[in-house]
This record gives C-alpha cells, sequence and structure tokens, in this order.
C-alpha cells in the first residue's frame, strides 16, 4: 500500500508492536480522557485542509457541506499510546472515533493502565460465538430465461429479485464507487470471476500486514457484489473499487474450540475504511454471544450500547452507506438481529427465499426485530438462499444460504445507486429503497421489504433517451494489456439503432494493425465494460501489438468519424 492511512498502520505496527498471545491475558479498550494538548478546533481545521484527505473531504463536503470533520477525526496522542504500550509491550488496534487503544492484559497491568492520568476507564473487549451458516430450506431456482440473454447464467436471478439487471443495461456498474468489504478472509481470489477486479487496498488488522487471505466466506460475500464471469456469475457491482479488510480469527474447520472474533478489529477496520474514502461499508458479520461473557440481551439491540453499532452509526453519520447482515438466529433462542445490525442509520438486511410460485418468503432462519427501541429491523431482505456464489474449487461455482449471501447483494445495489445520483445521503438512499420496496412480511420479519434498486433510482423504464452522437474517450487510460482478459473499451452514446460501427486501429506510422466492427442493436448509451465495444490489443494476425502510442477511429453509419489516440503499454 501506498497511501496514507495504509502507510499510517504499518508505521504503529513497528512503533507500537502487537502483544504475543499469552494464556493470562484478555483482551481489553482503554479509552483516553481527551487528545492531549491539542486544540480541538484548530486540529480539526487543520485536517479539513490537509491535501492528504483528497477522498475524505470530496465525499464528506459533498454530503455534509461544512461539517467535513470533527473530534473523532483527530489522531490518537501517540504518547497515550506510547504510555499504555509501555504496560503491555504493545497494542492491538488504535480508534480515533473512541479515542483509544486496545491492549491483551494481565490484571496487574490493567490496575497500572487505571493508574495512567490520561485513561478515562478500561473495560474488557467481548469474543464471540461463530454461529453454523444454515442450510437453505427452499428448492434451488429455476434459471430465468433472461438470464442467458444477459449472460448473467444462474446469478441472475438473484440480481433480478433486488432489480439490478435495468440499471446495468443503463451503463450503471458501479464504476468511482469504493466499497469496503469487512469479513473473515478472501481466499482465492485468483478465481476467473475476478478477473477484473479492482482492490485499492486490502488489510488483515489480526496478522497486521496485506495478505488477507483466512476462509472463504469474505470471497463468496466478494463475488456476489463483484463477480464478472459472462454466462456464468455477474455481481452486482463489477467495476466497484474494493477494499478488503480481514477482521475476524478463524480456527481450522475440525477444531473443537469457539470461533473468536474481537469487536476492537471490526471497528478499526470501520475507521480504516473511512480513512480510505469508502462510500459503503460491507459486512457480513454479528455479534450477540459472547466465549467470555457477558452476552448481549435484547436491551442492548439500541445502537447505542454495542462499540460495533456506535461505530456504525458514526460511519453513517460521515457519510458511509454501512449494511450488514441481520443475522441467521431466527430458529435459534436469541432469534433477534445481532450487532452492529442494530446500529442508526444502519441498513440490516435480512434473507428471503422464493417458493413454488416464485413469490418471496422470508426464510426461517433470518433473524428478527424490531429493535429495543422500537427501530424497524431488519430494513430489508433480498434472496438469501441458494445464492450463487465462487466455489472452493478452481474456477467453480456453487449456491449458498444466509443473511450473509443477502447483505452484499443490497451493498452492490447501493452502489449503483450512490453512481447514479452521487449526491445521495445514506439518509436518502435509505429513503429511496424504502417507499420503493415491494412489502414481504411483518415489518420484524422483512423490514420494509424486498428492495427494487431500479425503482428506488428514480430513472424511466424505457431508459434515458441519447439526444445526439457522442464517442468517450477510450479507457483504461493508458491500457496496459496483460493476458487475453485485458481490453480497452470505446464508450459511445448512439440516438438510433441498428447501424454498423468500424473501430479501426492504426500504429504510429499510419499502418492500419486493426479493424473492429459490428452493430449497434439499439439506441442507448454504450458505456460499461459489458455493452461498449472494445479491442483485445491484438493486430490482424492475432498477435500481441507493440508497446506504444496508437490512433485510433470510431465511425457509425449515419454519425460520422472520431479520431483519436491511445497509449499501449505492456
Amino acid at each position: 500500500m501506498t497511501r496514507t492511512a495504509s502507510t499510517l498502520l504499518l508505521f504503529l505496527s513497528c512503533l507500537f508492536p502487537a502483544i504475543p498471545a499469552v494464556a493470562d491475558t484478555t483482551p481489553y479498550w482503554v479509552f483516553f480522557t481527551d487528545r492531549g494538548a491539542v486544540n480541538i478546533a484548530r486540529g480539526v481545521a487543520a485536517k479539513a485542509a490537509s491535501p492528504e484527505e483528497p477522498k475524505n473531504t470530496g465525499r464528506r463536503a459533498r454530503l455534509l457541506g461544512r461539517r467535513i470533520f470533527d473530534e473523532r477525526d483527530l489522531p490518537v496522542h501517540p504518547d497515550y499510546i506510547a504510555g499504555v504500550a509501555g504496560i503491555t509491550g504493545g497494542v492491538r488496534t488504535v480508534t480515533r472515533y473512541f479515542n483509544g487503544v486496545t491492549v491483551d492484559a494481565d490484571e496487574a497491568q490493567v490496575r497500572r493502565i487505571e493508574a495512567l492520568p490520561f485513561v478515562r476507564s478500561v473495560e474488557p473487549v467481548t469474543r464471540y460465538r461463530r454461529s453454523t451458516p444454515p442450510r437453505g430450506d427452499g428448492a434451488a431456482p429455476e434459471r430465468h430465461g433472461k438470464a442467458a440473454q444477459l449472460s448473467y447464467g444462474a446469478s441472475f436471478f438473484q440480481l433480478d429479485a433486488v432489480g439490478v439487471p435495468k440499471l446495468h443495461t443503463r451503463g450503471h456498474m458501479g464504476e468511482g464507487i469504493r466499497i469496503g468489504v469487512l469479513d473473515s478472509g478472501f481466499d482465492d481470489l485468483g478465481h476467473v470471476a475476478f478477473d477484473s477486479l479492482t482492490v485499492s487496498h486490502q488489510w488483515d488488522f489480526i496478522q497486521r500486514d496485506e495478505d488477507v487471505r483466512g476462509d472463504d466466506h469474505g470471497t463468496r460475500v466478494l463475488s456476489i457484489m463483484a463477480a464478472l464471469d459472462r454466462g456464468d456469475m455477474i455481481g452486482a457491482a463489477p467495476y466497484a473499487t474494493y477494499m478488503l479488510a480481514r477482521t475476524e480469527i478463524i480456527n481450522p474447520p475440525d477444531s473443537t474450540e469457539d470461533y473468536k472474533v474481537e469487536e476492537d478489529y471490526w471497528v478499526a477496520a470501520v475507521e480504516w475504511a473511512d480513512s480510505l474514502g469508502a462510500d459503503i461499508i460491507q459486512s457480513s458479520l454479528g455479534y450477540t454471544d459472547f466465549v467470555d461473557g457477558p452476552d448481549y440481551t435484547y436491551s442492548d439491540l439500541d445502537g447505542e450500547t454495542a462499540i460495533t453499532s456506535i461505530a456504525a452509526g458514526i460511519a453513517v453519520e460521515k457519510g458511509i452507506v454501512v449494511v450488514n447482515s441481520a443475522g441467521n438466529e431466527g430458529n435459534d433462542p436469541w432469534y433477534y438481529i445481532s450487532t452492529p445490525a442494530d446500529g442508526k442509520g444502519v441498513i440490516a438486511v435480512g434473507s428471503v427465499r422464493y417458493d413454488g410460485n416464485l413469490q418471496p418468503v422470508v426464510s426461517s432462519f433470518s433473524s428478527r426485530g424490531p429493535t429495543f427501541d422500537g427501530r424497524i429491523k431488519p430494513d430489508f431482505v433480498a434472496l438469501g438462499e441458494n445464492v450463487v456464489v465462487v466455489g472452493s474449487m478452481q474456477n467453480t461455482y456453487t449456491s449458498g444460504s444466509g443473511t450473509s449471501y443477502a447483505a452484499p447483494a443490497v451493498s452492490g445495489a447501493a452502489a449503483l445507486l450512490l453512481q447514479v445520483h452521487p449526491d445521495w445521503t445514506p439518509a436518502v438512499l435509505h429513503d429511496s429503497l424504502r417507499v420503493t420496496a415491494t412489502p414481504v412480511g411483518a415489518d420484524s420479519l422483512a423490514g420494509y421489504g424486498l428492495i427494487n434498486a431500479f425503482a428506488a433510482s428514480g430513472l424511466s423504464d424505457g431508459g434515458p433517451a441519447i439526444a445526439s452522437f457522442r464517442v468517450y474517450d477510450p479507457y483504461p487510460q493508458p491500457v496496459q494489456f496483460a493476458g487475453s482478459n485485458t481490453r480497452i473499451y470505446f464508450p459511445l452514446d448512439v440516438p438510433a439503432g441498428g447501424k454498423r460501427f468500424a473501430i479501426r486501429i492504426f500504429s504510429f506510422s499510419g499502418e492500419e494493425v486493426k479493424a473492429l466492427e459490428g452493430v449497434i442493436p439499439s439506441p442507448g448509451s454504450y458505456r460499461d465494460r459489458i455493452g461498449a465495444p472494445s479491442w483485445d490489443g491484438t493486430n490482424f494476425t492475432g498477435d500481441a501489438v507493440a508497446p506504444g502510442i496508437y490512433f485510433y477511429t470510431v465511425q457509425v453509419d449515419g454519425y460520422g468519424a472520431h479520431k483519436g489516440k491511445l497509449a499501449v503499454m505492456r
């Protein structure tokens, strides 16, 4: 990583190394009294003016006006961190939202930390007992007739359920939207479905490195948003930019020990995603039942008790759309949603299946609401049974069930809506989904219902009218060809269908090296990577062209020609 936030994490890892695990220590939160001898108003102003905050400033300025930053964006005082680390030998995480750190400490060390003049309080970090993913109780859906036509394969069904394909056909595939994904691990990112995946940052908050492998749960969640393998699987937002965070400690599958998940890693990952300019945070994780107790109770589901829920609410306040799975405890004694799905402003997503008449029915395992303070939860539902995901075997596909697989469909849909409406706040996006959702059952089961992203977008069902012919600059530029899956695209708007197009590529010396021809089937905006004409970087004989500058022409019958140049790298 080369960005500021990643550099800071690496710096803190060296300055305050992770605490070696020992049997007689327990994880604790350490909260500080203040930010040190810092003028808060001046610090906030300096933060807003810093050139190191381009993405943060852009998103927050657009959504929040002058309230771009506040005290929760200021760094934790390094002397305070060092004072605690000097007692424990290191820190686990640093949190600017809550002005503190987490450490592994024994009882004697806790007493010494509590005596420090700048320490406000010391509280245990709880550890979660992970539940078993549910098995679907509905039959696998039949392949929809439109699937083959749109090249979605069996994944069409789960995307069509939430109104995504119509947005795809309008050219909205998630470009320009940044999604932070918090999960237990991302194995096998070499799967063919991820050939077009863009990952800007990745971080393992347990091992403090860039290796985010752990298990395949996060990989499957990611595939529902980011897959692009025409004919087999297309995700909801394949051209969004992803930031991957591993936040869970996962024991071997055959282990008899409890799975343990520390909430502080989740909070640290939220702050990390925020610092990198995330527009959306996707989390299919939840915390209710703990190894070392005490467990959360129903009265704790108020959005103001669990530290993960509070952190999620802060992120929403800062303009980030936070989507979290509701939980899979609908058949269990707990029954209710988990934290941080109860967070204020968080979009909690439950699961539905389809019955024999293709009508949505709430999954029996989907966790219920409302929150203790009476808010509707889950907020919405999406297909969460027999969902197509990438398989654990190389370049295979399988199906899975759980609210973990419903939430990413909503996150991907949210990315498309933010692409259509970049000025939408989380509240506006939520309201748009709410008024267009299809009711499925009681509020406590399905919230406002099954989302319809296309209806929420407000776009006309007939698609936007194209007033004039236009050719846009090819992308990506410069193009760096690296194999058969890399292409350069020629986006264009065409006001009438049935028109033939021709694209010709010329070397710097004027020699024609490639000609591409085809038909524009209907009027529309062909700007995404599925609809736009493209070139694979080869010449007439099928060999890769040499690096350098090339010229091109784009001609569509009846509309004249467009000329330009592009750079090829290898």
